[in-house]
């Protein structure tokens, strides 16, 4: 989802692979750096249960993120 201000959003509910994560994530990036000049800005949210099952994942994907790739990108685990 893209917020009014062009943020996007991603909530994970349940356990999903890297690959679509992935996936979710690069089609929502590319719709970001497409519609605006702004660099793009996301959030990926995940619930306490899932990040504890997908944290090595998680945690590494958000670093490659943050590292290689020109936004802002937070992950927010939510309660």
């Amino acid at each position: 989802m893209v917020d009014s201000e062009g943020t996007g959003h991603i909530r994970i509910l349940r356990r999903i692979n890297l690959k679509t994560l992935m996936e979710i994530f690069k089609d929502l990036y590319l719709e970001l750096k497409n519609e605006s000049e702004k660099k793009p800005h996301m959030i990926i949210y995940v619930s306490p249960s899932i990040y504890n099952e997908m944290s090595d994942n998680m945690k590494h994907f958000h670093d490659f993120a943050v590292s290689c790739m020109d936004g802002t990108f937070e992950l927010i685990v939510i309660s």
